[in-house]
């Protein structure tokens, strides 16, 4: 039994220590890892761009939503209008401010995916698709 413990406490740990070389930020970079990948959903659009959608689509806590979506509304990155279905809701959309910062800051976010994707080759797609994976049949788990 503590061995499992051990060998889940040494998976943790290595996941955390993955998504902290993913996440680096540069130094030029004006804008959070969170923050990048609100404005990365708003530039997909793949559905209707609400608080809720965007933090059902990213995995994040409400709460985080609206507190990066407070600053990127403040720094002039998103434009915000009332919702026609529901009044309470409104539609998140970029501005062209938004759209150059995205430009601006992607490829620093983007480049330890760029590194390890030359590193592992085609592990790498293998790779992505276990979390893909992993991250569907957690979804499931939670409902």
């Amino acid at each position: 039994m503590q061995q499992m413990w051990l060998h889940m406490l040494a998976c943790q740990q290595e996941l955390h220590r993955f998504s902290r070389a993913m996440l680096a930020q540069g130094q030029k970079q004006t804008l959070t890892a969170s923050e990048l990948e609100l404005l990365s959903l708003l530039y997909r659009k793949d559905e209707e761009s609400t608080p809720l959608a965007l933090s059902r689509q990213s995995g994040m806590k409400k709460e985080a939503v609206s507190r990066s979506l407070k600053q990127l509304y403040a720094k002039g990155l998103i434009e915000k209008e009332r919702s026609p279905q529901d009044e309470r809701s409104y539609v998140l959309s970029l501005t062209e401010r938004g759209r150059s910062a995205l430009r601006d800051n992607y490829g620093l976010l983007l480049q330890p995916l760029y590194d390890l994707q030359r590193a592992m080759g085609e592990d790498f797609d293998r790779l992505f698709g276990l979390i893909a994976e992993a991250n569907d049949r957690m979804e499931q788990a939670r409902k």
